[in-house]
């Protein structure tokens, strides 16, 4: 049988509850992950294959969520054509795009070869879920072009992005030579992790909400589209996440994605009337809602699910990545709440 996650992608039939699970739900909040952590830098757990598989399944033992997304992170991909990036803790660019030149001597990596790390690692994955009986979705991931573009440009540390938007005014053609290269290589990285075992993948727009709908529709929207496209016609799924999105969100709908993860600042019930019944959603608890008592986690989780009409093609999750203080047990908390099933339809207070 298909993992409950790829079914309410699919969207073929109803289900007896929604799956559910977290995004970045192997991190910081873990004292699982921080102690590997003391051992081995961030890029080190990314580019060893065992590492990473270590890190994603720490989620998987201690909340049984219903998806295990590897555990990477957006910019390896641009690290491989020549985008100098490290963590310290969070992310810096030692060599940011500042001309058309620049852009020109970006590489095309070897997905193969060059990022082979990930791919192993999703194998990996893979083969120890099914040698557990674990009938859960992998999911695969990378960050969508103009995301990418907005880290490769600014050097960081990053607030606002908008040395990205001030790049692309200053010099439209470089911006779109350096979002074409960015649609080729995500589009084959993707593919090449649903190849290696991945039954879905979710591309990250974290910083598409920074945009207004016009600029959104010439910076973005179109290279999510040839992404989608490229990966749906290779057979597989996909899930998109654009932060901040709450306002482009009929104009996601053009996106070709199979479903759209929101935030929190609509309710289940307003997505779903603004992007109509042919999409999937997924989301949408404010992750700050993790920092009440459980009993509060648990309410809001059950008042989340009941908003939708739906009982199919949603996927329950947070609105945006899991806090790094958040207490444990809370995030427990939300996951087993929505594993009881479908709650009551109710009315969602201001």
């Amino acid at each position: 049988m298909k993992p409950l996650l790829l079914q309410a992608l699919e969207g073929s039939q109803a289900l007896e509850r929604p799956p559910v699970w977290i995004m970045r739900q192997a991190g910081r909040y873990m004292e699982e992950y921080r102690a590997l952590r003391r051992r081995h830098d961030f890029l080190t757990v990314c580019r060893t294959p065992e590492l990473a598989v270590e890190v994603t399944m720490q989620p998987i033992n201690f909340l049984n969520p219903d998806a295990a997304i590897i555990f990477s992170d957006i910019l390896i991909p641009a690290s491989a054509m020549g985008i100098d990036v490290d963590f310290a803790p969070g992310p810096v660019i030692a060599n940011p795009i500042k001309s058309a030149e620049d852009v020109s001597k970006l590489k095309a990596p070897n997905i193969e070869k060059d990022l082979a790390f990930t791919t192993q690692a999703i194998a990996m994955l893979r083969r120890e879920l099914e040698n557990r009986g674990d009938n859960k979705a992998v999911l695969g991931f990378a960050g969508a072009p103009w995301t990418l573009a907005c880290y490769a440009i600014d050097r960081g540390p990053f607030k606002h992005f908008e040395n990205g938007l001030v790049f692309a005014n200053q010099a439209r053609g470089a911006m779109h030579s350096l979002l074409e290269k960015l649609t080729a290589v995500v589009s084959d990285y993707l593919i090449a992790q649903c190849e290696a075992g991945a039954g879905a993948v979710q591309l990250f727009d974290s910083w598409g909400g920074v945009l207004s709908g016009e600029d959104y529709a010439q910076y973005s929207l179109p290279y999510i589209q040839k992404v989608c496209e490229k990966v749906r016609r290779a057979g597989y799924p996909l899930i998109l996440y654009v932060g901040g999105g709450s306002h482009l969100l009929k104009l996601l709908t053009q996106s070709g994605a199979d479903c759209l993860s929101v935030d929190w600042r609509l309710s289940l019930g307003e997505v779903e009337e603004i992007i109509g019944s042919d999409i999937a959603i997924q989301g949408n608890l404010n992750p700050a809602h993790l920092y009440g008592s459980t009993d509060s986690v648990y309410e809001l989780s059950r008042e989340m699910i009941g908003s939708l009409n739906r009982r199919s093609r949603y996927i329950a999750n947070l609105g945006h990545g899991i806090l790094p203080t958040t207490p444990p047990e809370n995030a427990l908390q939300f996951i087993q709440a929505v594993q009881e099933g479908w709650a009551p339809a109710v009315s969602m207070q201001s």
